[in-house]
């Protein structure tokens, strides 16, 4: 298993991009969301914390003996 330092992002629902920045404290987080909410009013803004992730990075292949590709096999 593979461990990570914990990070927090800035997340507007109603924003057209989605969060990159990653802040190494929910301190600087906190702090962000507050600039960001001074600078559009009205705006929602919420500090997510990440808790756990998960990625798949393998893949089987399976190679078929047999046939040819210039076939067509219908």
């Amino acid at each position: 298993m593979q461990t990570e330092k914990t990070f927090w992002l800035v997340w507007s629902p109603t924003g057209a991009r989605p969060p990159k920045h990653r802040h190494l404290s929910e301190q600087s987080a906190i702090t962000e969301a507050e600039r960001l909410a001074r600078a559009h009013r009205g705006q929602l803004f919420v500090v997510l914390e990440a808790t756990a992730a998960r990625r798949v990075d393998d893949m089987q292949r399976t190679a078929f003996a047999g046939g040819s590709r210039d076939e067509i096999p219908f």
